[in-house]
């Protein structure tokens, strides 16, 4: 079954949604929580990787201007995402899942294969906007401790905003 494209406005919600934490969420300096992998992740697999690229520049840009901190972090964090996307869908859902446009779920695929790609995902996203964000004023290990606090949450919002995104087939 193909990605239909009444995503978009679920899509779109999420991306607010992300403004709202960035906003009104923050709880501790060592917390990042992030909605931004799963979103551009559950970008169709028949995107191209340029396309996906363009889209999560925008997306990341988008929070960057109208939430708190420093312009371009989620933009220069979102786009690596992009950029493996399409490579890792093949890798762990098998390449006809990407040719053929096959949509991803919890329920055909499993929760283990969503949720470990969804965690390579969210590492790549926080280690680049992790190591931007203190470029070199912070300890290497102070850097972990928060990459350490913030992972478990993001990948559970991440979960929780994967099943809201993609269809729920039965095996």
């Amino acid at each position: 079954m193909k990605v239909q494209g009444n995503n978009i406005m679920l899509w779109l919600l999420l991306l607010i949604l992300q403004l709202v934490i960035c906003n009104y969420l923050y709880i501790s300096p060592l917390l990042v929580l992030t909605l931004l992998p799963t979103i551009i992740f559950c970008l169709p697999a028949t995107l191209p990787t340029v396309w996906a690229m363009l889209i999560a520049f925008a997306a990341g840009a988008f929070v960057d201007l109208l939430g708190d901190g420093l312009i371009g972090l989620n933009a220069l964090a979102a786009v690596p995402v992009a950029l493996v996307r399409r490579m890792l869908l093949a890798s762990i859902f098998g390449s006809d899942t990407v040719e053929r446009g096959e949509s991803i779920s919890i329920y055909k695929n499993g929760f283990f294969r969503i949720a470990g790609a969804l965690g390579i995902v969210i590492s790549l996203f926080l280690a680049i906007y992790l190591f931007a964000d203190n470029a070199g004023t912070r300890s290497f290990w102070f850097n972990l401790l928060r990459f350490v606090v913030s992972f478990p949450p993001s990948l559970l919002v991440g979960l929780l905003s994967f099943n809201v995104l993609n269809p729920k087939e039965k095996r």
